[in-house]
């Protein structure tokens, strides 16, 4: 048999053992007895499994591909949101960019952070108006949430395109002028007048924007930023508006018109004054065209040691001004005669008065505003501008401020004047350099400010009329008031006599309560006296305390109860001072019709001890309650009781921060 016959053959048998095997297969298969050797009988479950399987192979493909759609939806979503979020955020960061560009006069970065405070704002009113923010602001669960996020960027939209290009246009026309000088450049505000309406419209529409957001089961991390924007329209608002009011004033006061001289006291209640404390020393300012310059920093030791008798003034005897009888007759001889003792009134006006009285003396230009600010104020500006690092290495911040000004100089330094003063000119500059490095938080400074002209530190002089009745409008002319239509003020406040720097220690509260029956009020202070025996410097320590036999560490204290125009003080307690000789005795009199008595009181080391004063109010309608007192070294809690409210007429809609909260 050849090879190709015996292939052949083979072949053929292959395929009919095929065919006769499948035969029989295909015999045997029937729906009882499926394609399977040993497999038994389909059963009616298995046949429904393998009927199924068929119906999820057509239909999970189409599905698998709608639920990956909503997720791939519901990440571009998420994406979305967090990228509303970071553009709202890099727009608030750059605001703050804006203003130090400002302040520094940058025409570039203004223009920069500028562009991107309204491109971010733009981008994110875009995205939040998209397709998928519509979807689901039609969802039940997320509308609400939905549409107070996009609220939330209609408001940065309103105000950023609004409000910001014409801030952009003002404050780089105004750095075309600036320079690298020392100084605060004021000169973007000088241009405020046509810009403020612009801001304010806009504040306005956003205010609406937000008041109807539908606040119903919004989250608390989506609400908050419409209650801050909210807020923060709320505090510009009267703040623009009062700026836009007075804006002619204000612009002579940056020197818009002329250069303007400026004295900057500074006020130490370590040696406590009826304003605050001894002024130890000031600086002279020139502002020109929004440029603040430093002209130099005088002290109260060249004054009255060489300037004022240098040219024949009697710092001892001599008298700067005359007062009316009832007033000289209320202070120390010393409150016309030595610097330090100007303030020993609390009327801030004639502090001024015997200031200008010196500068006559001296030859030189009278001064066109006085503003006056104690080591308290510097804390506090700290706070916003960060700490002061002093040649020697030393820092000064928020917390140590207070020892370094009114305390721990005096023990390192002893009776060393001149090293002193040197010591207090060195902080005072590197405070000066520190502001005006324009290195802080704007929103921040302002709030300390305000933190601290309410607690009675910050007073303010100008010889420009409107500029004087801004301040008294606002409560910071520190004026004794002649009248009760405006406020009924009362107030307890002390003068140091022993010539140290006791009061540093000295601490306490004050208290009102009223007999509405009566018409009466009584006004209480609760004094402490914590030095400790440790402090023995003798610039601290009581020097008059040595002639009259008392403990240096003793607060020899002139303290000072004032009535309201009108009214008539009726017991003092206590009854009698604990002192008298010719100089430290208790007085009775009066200053710009307030009727006044004072008490020579002594304080020992450790001593707790209550002074008070009854009124009887004058009859008729009485201005709301101003209570004042000296602003001291450490904070001091103020509490009216309620029973005073029917006596006083509500302090709402006035502008002076220094009304009583009565309740």
């Amino acid at each position: 048999m050849s090879v190709g016959t015996e292939l052949d053959a083979r072949a053929e048998t292959r395929a009919s053992r095929r065919a006769s095997v499948d035969g029989t297969r295909a015999a045997d298969l029937t729906p009882k007895r499926p394609f399977a050797r040993h497999a038994a009988a389909e059963t009616t479950l298995r046949k429904w499994l393998r009927r199924s399987s068929v119906a999820v192979a057509l239909v999970g493909g189409p599905l698998s591909v709608v639920v990956l759609a909503v997720l791939i939806a519901a990440g571009t979503f998420a994406w979305q949101a967090l990228t509303v979020r970071d553009d709202l955020e890099g727009a608030v960061d750059q605001a703050k960019v804006l203003v130090h560009a400002a302040a520094d006069g940058d025409a570039e970065q203004i223009e920069r952070s500028g562009a991107d405070i309204v491109a971010r704002a733009q981008r994110a009113h875009d995205t939040a108006q998209g397709p998928l923010w519509d979807l689901a602001a039609q969802m039940p669960a997320f509308r609400t949430n939905v549409l107070a996020v996009r609220a939330v960027t209609d408001i940065a939209h309103t105000i950023t395109s609004q409000a910001v290009p014409p801030v952009m246009t003002m404050m780089s026309a105004s750095s075309d002028q600036a320079d690298s000088g020392p100084g605060i450049n004021l000169r973007p505000f000088l241009r405020a007048g046509t810009v403020i309406p612009t801001v304010l419209t806009s504040f306005d529409e956003a205010s609406r924007i937000a008041a109807s957001v539908d606040r119903t089961d919004v989250l608390p991390q989506i609400s908050a930023p419409v209650d801050e924007l909210t807020r923060l329209i709320e505090q510009a608002t009267p703040v623009l508006k009062t700026i836009e009011e007075h804006l002619p004033a204000l612009l002579r006061a940056a020197g818009a018109d002329r250069p303007m001289l400026y004295q900057l006291m500074i006020q130490t209640p370590a040696e406590i004054r009826a304003t605050g404390g001894g002024i130890a020393q000031w600086l002279v300012l020139k502002v020109d065209e929004g440029r603040v310059d430093l002209l130099s920093q005088d002290t109260g030791t060249d004054l009255m040691y060489v300037d004022l008798p240098a040219r024949g003034f009697d710092t001892e005897n001599g008298s700067l001004i005359t007062l009316p009888a009832d007033t000289r007759e209320l202070y120390p001889r010393e409150l016309t005669s030595w610097s330090s003792n100007f303030n020993m009134t609390p009327h801030f006006p004639t502090t001024v008065e015997l200031f200008q009285k010196t500068r006559e003396w001296t030859d030189k230009p009278p001064f066109d505003g006085a503003i006056s600010i104690d080591p308290l104020v510097l804390a506090h500006l700290l706070t916003a501008t960060g700490p002061l690092t002093l040649a020697s290495g030393e820092t000064v911040d928020a917390d140590n401020a207070a020892s370094v000004l009114m305390s721990e100089p005096y023990e390192r330094f002893g009776m060393d004047n001149g090293a002193m003063d040197r010591y207090f000119n060195e902080v005072s500059s590197s405070m000066f350099t520190k502001l005006t490095s324009r290195q802080w938080d704007i929103g921040a400074m302002w709030g300390q400010m305000v933190r601290s002209a309410e607690e009675g530190r910050i007073f303010a002089w100008f010889d420009d009329p409107d500029l004087e009745a801004l301040a008294h409008r606002y409560g910071l002319d520190g004026a004794l008031r002649e009248d009760t239509t405006e406020a009924t003020q009362l107030g307890i406040y002390f003068n140091d006599y022993s010539i140290g720097k006791l009061e540093y220690h000295l601490t306490y509260s004050q208290r009102a309560t009223c007999d509405v029956d009566n018409r009466t009020i009584t006004v209480s202070m609760e004094l402490h006296n914590s030095i400790t025996d440790d402090i023995k410097s003798g610039y601290t320590l009581g020097l008059r305390n040595i002639e009259r036999g008392i403990d240096l560490r003793t607060m020899m204290l002139d303290v000072l109860f004032f009535a309201p125009p009108g009214g008539e003080i009726l017991s003092v307690e206590p009854d009698e001072g604990d002192w008298w000789d010719p100089r430290f005795r208790d007085r009775s009199g009066s200053d710009h019709a307030n009727p006044a008595e004072s008490r020579a009181l002594l304080l020992a080391k450790g001593q707790t001890r209550t002074v008070s004063y009854t009124v009887k109010l004058p009859e008729g309608d009485l201005g709301p309650l101003e209570l004042r007192h000296t602003p001291g070294a450490n904070d001091t809690a103020v509490t009216v009781d309620a029973n005073c409210a029917p006596l006083f007429r509500s302090p709402e809609g006035s502008d002076n921060i220094l009304l009583s909260t009565i309740g």
